[in-house]
């Protein structure tokens, strides 16, 4: 078992608003904002509004607070298809997988995803659907990916969705049985739930400039890009976690299906809820630990669109936490009970207790190789 660290805090402030308060996160990594953050807001809001899929819930994710935090110096017209896509995400998300029946969420969402693999591969093939919502902008960010992209680097981008989609896949059949999965389950699939590798494709070709495949397929890269998946996908888990207490106290009927961090660690540990949240924090803290170690192993050696990459997936962990703290999305739960959910966290840059001892969980295990650095 992990050492718990800090303070954890899950307390009601009124019968309708949930304060939690997250131990210290390690990570000694700065983050800037993008200058042009509102520009970029503003007209990812207006793209999506034009296809039919706005509204003030998806309006206020803030995605170009989040982009904008990975990549602050990129060029404002091509981080706008990554700001795009964030938008549609989000709405693809909320429509088709988190908040549908796992029934209903299981027919729709195959028939859409094969559809939106298959519009990025070849924007103008005819699939034969005219009336889903989503193929039109979709066709619109693959047209743009294209005329920006190198064919490796959409090959990337598709390959980024196929792997969300088979963890959203695996997620319904969790939801659809009804169980809580286990953490070495959870630990290696949670990159693809979140739609890390789709998330991160478009740093590539935002930055214009294609990664040669013999360093970023090399495994010390590999664990790094999935370390930071990870851990941006478990840092979703931690500020998101209010979000699913408050919507679990109103549900008539709860459900035993539990596909957050926390409620794992708790059922696994056999802990309460709030030495499940310290213990999750401090999971997380190692896990950045072992990147920070790894990523500044490979630095030395890494040629320039390498280092780009990785200063990116550096500046996620941070600027991820920093959104999501601050999101809509999270703290009024519903789209109509603003600030319902308090969420509040600290940084710091003193390492973790036994920071270099592996986790032990078996399906992540290879992160901490020797041979990686």
């Amino acid at each position: 078992m992990w050492a718990a660290w800090g303070r954890a805090t899950l307390a009601a402030m009124t019968d309708d608003q949930l304060l939690v308060e997250l131990p210290p996160r390690y990570c000694p990594v700065p983050v800037a904002t993008h200058p042009d953050a509102d520009l970029l807001e503003s007209r990812g809001a207006d793209w999506l509004t034009r296809y039919g899929l706005g509204g003030p819930r998806l309006w206020a994710n803030d995605c170009a607070g989040f982009y904008g935090r990975i990549m602050p110096t990129a060029a404002t017209e091509r981080l706008q298809m990554a700001v795009d896509w964030c938008f549609l995400m989000f709405a693809f998300d909320d429509i088709n997988c988190d908040e549908v029946a796992p029934s209903a969420a299981g027919r729709q969402f195959v028939d859409i995803a094969t559809r939106v693999v298959r519009a990025i591969e070849v924007p103008d093939v005819n699939l034969g659907a005219g009336s889903d919502p989503f193929l039109a902008p979709v066709r619109d960010l693959a047209l743009r990916a294209h005329k920006f992209g190198t064919p490796t680097q959409v090959r990337r981008l598709v390959e980024g969705h196929r792997a969300w989609y088979l963890g959203v896949l695996w997620e319904l059949r969790c939801r659809l049985a009804d169980v809580t999965p286990s953490l070495n389950d959870y630990a290696h699939l949670r990159q693809h739930t979140a739609g890390g590798l789709a998330t991160t494709s478009w740093i590539e070709i935002v930055d214009g400039v294609e990664i040669p495949s013999a360093e970023l397929d090399s495994p010390a890269v590999r664990a790094l890009s999935e370390l930071s998946f990870t851990i941006a996908a478990f840092d979703d888990d931690l500020f998101s976690y209010g979000k699913e207490t408050w919507f679990a106290a109103r549900e008539s009927t709860p459900s035993h299906c539990k596909l957050n961090l926390i409620d794992i660690v708790a059922a696994e540990r056999g802990l309460g809820v709030e030495d499940a949240l310290a213990e999750s924090v401090q999971l997380v803290n190692r896990m950045t630990y072992r990147f920070v170690q790894l990523r500044d192993a490979v630095l030395p050696s890494a040629g320039e669109p390498l280092r780009n990459y990785l200063e990116c997936l550096s500046r996620l962990l941070r600027g991820n936490m920093e959104w999501g703290l601050l999101a809509q999305r999270y703290r009024n739960p519903d789209g109509h009970s603003p600030d319902a959910v308090h969420t509040v966290g600290s940084w710091t840059s003193e390492p973790p207790a036994d920071a270099e001892v592996p986790p032990g969980i078996p399906s992540v295990a290879w992160w901490w190789d020797r041979e990686l650095g």
